[in-house]
């Protein structure tokens, strides 16, 4: 069984693909989207998102015959590749709005509000508050971000938002959209097309007219009807919460779920593809329920490896796999990446920094990624555009196929598995507890997170709770109704952990699974120091332990103490680690590799300033009769040969390289080739590169 299943990691299914997020920003031909879909399967992508983004020349009219042609032969060409297509529902974010056109169809269609005003007949209206003014519903004025030059934020002909919280406005949307995508390439719903992506839909759009709420047509007699009295919403304005103001926001919300995502989700689940792509924010979990791939967007640097545990964005991960867990969902996705960039500098994205956050987010459970973006071009102001590419348009592209299955290795561990997790987190939409949960991170106690809305008391059973395949046997609550589970209020009211380690490793992340019957532990190092500590798991096994970077496999020394494996953790900074616990002593690897390094002094003997790459030589005498291994620091790719044989590649410190392999006897020349990063191809900054 263990052996099958290393197999598999080794070797994953396609399936589990990343699927990038395609811009489509220029002038679109045959040819070229036939050469990039080639170019992708050759790097082991074998899936896109096709996004229409800005650059898109008008002579291609957003869901014409043209560009619909251009569709149709990406998706004609994807189905040849045995490759997946994700159709994108919007032109360009947020969706909802169909770049216009549904608020063109009917200007009732389009995003509504109130505000408070002095005026009874600057709009409709609403009803005359205590203080004299008067609430009144008008157009929101909100905008949409466009695929057309002099269609982005604040420029004149940005399209304008659609009312997401009219039944009448989205079926419109659905119509012009979906309709017109299931029209053209149908008949690859469920099979190429594997689903639509929806993203972040907003209320009121991105530009609105200011200082107003979210409203539509004849939402007041529904709220009245939930109890909630209109002059006390007032409160919006003033900053006075109170019963109404609380109504008001619950309400909205609802509706929000039950027109904008139920109905999508209706439309999804009649034509056999998913509902994919996420909600607004990123402690949205409640309305993760509608998506058949709950997902999340990673954007903005809102955390990374200087602070991966700050703000609620940092739910990021936890809150799309736990609710694919809840609803039992397969898959769940995060698109990752935009502009993640590093001091704010266009383009600054370091491969070391890429790794992080695919760690960062497969051992919280994401098992499907979706890189932002890879660009169809980079010509003008294209390339300025929410970067980088982290695609074809980068340094590490001629490599990228080992990125690739390293995703599908990780993405494959966490599909079809048991995560077991023992407890439990109750939280509430936008309230995902995450300074709390800070501890159990770096203590290395796993959790799952459960909205009270999904809570019912059936699942409790034996002093346990049981959610879907998951059962925990503590719980972080408050005081609200939990009756018969073991309540926690922090680290110190747990006697176990996940892993015990000799030494804090506050950066150590865990994921303890369980898949075709073979229990596996998934770490991490999240820190920015190497982890050295001895460490134990609970339970009898002899462990096997896979880099799923390399896809090398090994006998991890370990021995048994007390009903616990010991063995020695040694994770790198940006590392990671699959450990297969071998219950049975039945599956046979090799030995612990060990790594015997030899210093060369390497000089620099080209500098290509165009191409931001400095090439050094160094000399080898004599050959290895064991593996012999070279180690530099250097910023940012590293790219090794031997005697002119390729022997690696490297994104992040500390780089090292097998030379073994490639020795002769005598004198043996050792290139090392250093790519600086791509901000210095793409912006007018320049990033230090080189051997350091």
């Amino acid at each position: 069984m263990i052996s099958k299943l290393v197999e598999q990691i080794k070797n994953p299914p396609r399936e589990f693909t990343p699927i990038p997020f395609w811009f489509w920003n220029d002038a679109l031909t045959e040819d070229e989207i036939i050469r990039q879909l080639k170019d992708f399967h050759q790097k082991g992508v074998d899936g896109v998102v096709l996004h229409p983004r800005l650059g898109i020349p008008e002579s291609i009219p957003y869901l014409s015959d043209i560009f619909m042609h251009y569709v149709k032969v990406a998706v004609e060409t994807a189905a040849s590749l045995g490759m997946y297509v994700v159709l994108y529902d919007e032109a360009m974010y947020p969706s909802g709005s169909a770049h216009g056109l549904v608020a063109a169809e009917d200007p009732r269609f389009a995003s509504q509000a109130i505000i408070l005003s002095d005026d009874d007949s600057e709009g409709k209206l609403i009803t005359r508050c205590k203080s004299g003014k008067y609430l009144v519903q008008v157009p929101s004025d909100g905008r949409i971000r466009g695929i057309h030059f002099g269609e982005d934020d604040g420029e004149e002909r940005s399209p304008l938002a659609a009312d997401l919280l009219s039944q009448d406005a989205v079926d419109c949307f659905i119509r012009i959209t979906h309709e017109r995508y299931k029209e053209v390439v149908g008949e690859y719903f469920g099979s190429t097309i594997l689903g639509f992506f929806t993203d972040e839909p907003s209320l009121l759009g991105r530009i609105n007219r200011g200082n107003c709420k979210a409203w539509t047509w004849g939402f007041e007699e529904e709220f009245v009807a939930l109890g909630g009295v209109l002059e006390d919403l007032e409160g919006l304005f003033t900053g006075e919460e109170n019963e109404s103001t609380k109504l008001y926001k619950k309400a909205v919300f609802e509706r929000e779920q039950r027109i904008y995502y139920g109905s999508l989700h209706r439309f999804c689940e009649e034509n056999g593809v998913s509902l994919m792509g996420h909600p607004h924010a990123g402690d949205d979990i409640e309305c993760e329920k509608y998506f058949h791939v709950p997902g999340q967007d990673l954007v903005w640097r809102c955390f990374g490896p200087e602070s991966p545990l700050s703000g609620k964005e940092s739910a990021q991960g936890k809150c799309s796999s736990d609710a694919a867990r809840i609803h039992n969902r397969r898959r769940n996705s995060n698109e990752c990446f935009g502009v993640c960039v590093r001091d704010s500098i266009p383009w600054y994205f370091p491969g070391g920094d890429m790794k992080w956050y695919f760690d960062y987010l497969g051992v919280r459970g994401v098992n499907l990624f979706i890189p932002h973006a890879f660009y169809y071009s980079v010509r003008g102001a294209r390339k300025d555009e929410r970067p980088p590419d982290v695609g074809p348009n980068n340094i590490w592209w001629e490599h990228y196929e080992t990125i690739a299955t390293y995703v599908k290795r990780m993405s494959y561990i966490m599909t079809d598995s048991v995560n077991e997790a023992r407890v439990c987190v109750l939280c509430e939409n936008r309230n995902m507890h995450v300074d709390e949960v800070r501890e159990l991170y770096e203590n290395q106690v796993e959790f799952n997170y459960l909205p009270y809305s999904d809570f019912r008391e059936d699942m409790v059973r034996n002093g346990k709770l049981t959610v879907g395949n998951n059962t925990y046997d503590y719980v972080f609550c408050d005081d609200r109704n939990r009756v018969g589970i073991q309540k926690i209020r922090g680290i110190n009211d747990l006697k176990y952990r996940d892993i015990y380690t000799d030494t804090p490793c506050p950066g150590l992340r865990i994921s303890r699974l369980k898949k075709d019957g073979v229990r596996m532990v998934f770490l991490t190092n999240e820190g920015n120091d190497p982890i050295e500590t001895d460490a134990s798991l609970d339970g009898e096994a002899s462990l096997i332990a896979m880099n799923l970077w390399t896809g090398s496999v090994w006998q991890e020394e370990s021995r048994i103490r007390d009903g616990k494996t010991r063995f020695s953790l040694k994770l790198g900074v940006r590392e990671s680690l699959l450990l297969i616990l071998d219950e049975h002593g039945d599956f046979k690897a090799d030995a612990t590799p060990i790594k015997a390094f030899m210093e060369i002094d390497f000089s620099l003997i080209s500098d290509d300033t165009t191409r931001f790459v400095k090439t050094y030589r160094g000399v080898f005498n004599g050959t290895a009769e064991a593996p012999l291994w070279i180690r530099v620091q250097g910023e940012e790719m590293v790219e090794c040969f031997v005697n002119g044989a390729f022997a690696g590649f490297s994104l992040w410190n500390p780089h090292e390289f097998k030379i073994s392999d490639h020795l002769i006897c005598g004198e043996n020349e050792i290139i090392l080739k250093v790519t600086g990063n791509a901000a210095n191809r793409f912006t007018e900054h320049r990033i230090e590169y080189g051997l350091l």
